[in-house]
């Protein structure tokens, strides 16, 4: 028997089962995308410079992109946090974001949560020439923060660091040029828009690329078997968009970054 043929017969078991893989996994993989209903309502809440009512944040944009890559029509409402979460609960939403882990109102296991779409890097912001640059120089300073604002369950629970709470990142930065606090806890873009909004750029010293500390920002599902399902695919989108250098994410440092233009430089190589 021909040497060529004895090896295509040699052949024969594996590709019968890669046909046999695509019969049963394939189908489900498109069941996954194709069995949720749509329009698939989405809430969300207004976030500075990333979540706005006209549609143009960065977030805004970025969702966008996850369901035009799932090729699912989607509706989104703007909420309060509270009844964003709420919405889950009652079935009247099928999924809302962005969403961290400390603040999840219950267990993790009651949710379906994404892949993480951004990180939130908790960023230290001090007046130059002060020598307060890291956390464990705080113990004798106080500490500003934002009620209401997320910094990771380490901070939350660290019983060395004085944190004093306030309304907003302005109140903070002007408690700090005031030198009433040593220091402010924030993050791109709010606390470094209430910079600018001070023109204090000379004054105040911070680095985004030195957090304290990086937390994952995601997408929360129904949990049942269509939020399962809402997830998976969720996910997928989000692979692709990293695949394609649309998404870009360092878990070790904190770096996100949404590149709308390729999409549009997709769009038009279609």
């Amino acid at each position: 028997m021909p040497k060529n043929l004895t090896h295509f017969i040699k052949l024969i078991p594996n590709i019968i089962a890669l046909a046999v893989w695509q019969i049963i996994f394939m189908p489900i993989t498109l069941a996954a995308v194709d069995d949720i209903k749509e329009p698939i309502k989405i809430g969300s809440y207004l976030t500075p410079g990333l979540i706005k009512a006209d549609g143009t944040g960065l977030f805004n944009k970025l969702n966008n992109a996850i369901f035009m890559e799932m090729s699912r029509t989607s509706q989104l409402s703007l909420l309060s946090l509270n009844r964003a979460r709420q919405g889950i609960k009652d079935g009247k939403l099928d999924v809302y974001f962005p969403e961290l882990w400390e603040n999840l109102p219950e267990t993790k296991q009651q949710y379906v949560v994404s892949k993480p779409i951004f990180y939130k890097r908790i960023i230290l912001f001090t007046l130059k020439g002060s020598n307060l640059t890291e956390l464990s120089d705080f113990e004798n300073s106080l500490l500003g923060a934002v009620k209401g604002f997320s910094y990771g369950a380490e901070i939350k629970s660290n019983p060395k660091l004085n944190l004093i709470f306030q309304e907003n990142d302005i109140i903070n930065i002007n408690l700090l040029l005031n030198k009433r606090i040593g220091g402010v806890l924030g993050g791109y873009p709010g606390t470094v828009m209430a910079v600018k909004q001070n023109n204090a750029d000379n004054e105040i010293h911070y680095d985004l690329n030195k957090p304290v500390a990086i937390l994952e920002s995601f997408y929360v599902c129904k949990n049942d078997a269509d939020g399962i399902k809402l997830c998976n695919s969720i996910n997928k989108a989000i692979e692709s968009l990293l695949q394609k250098g649309i998404l870009e994410l360092n878990e070790n440092t904190g770096v996100s970054r949404f590149n709308p233009n390729k999409i549009e430089l997709a769009d038009l190589k279609h």
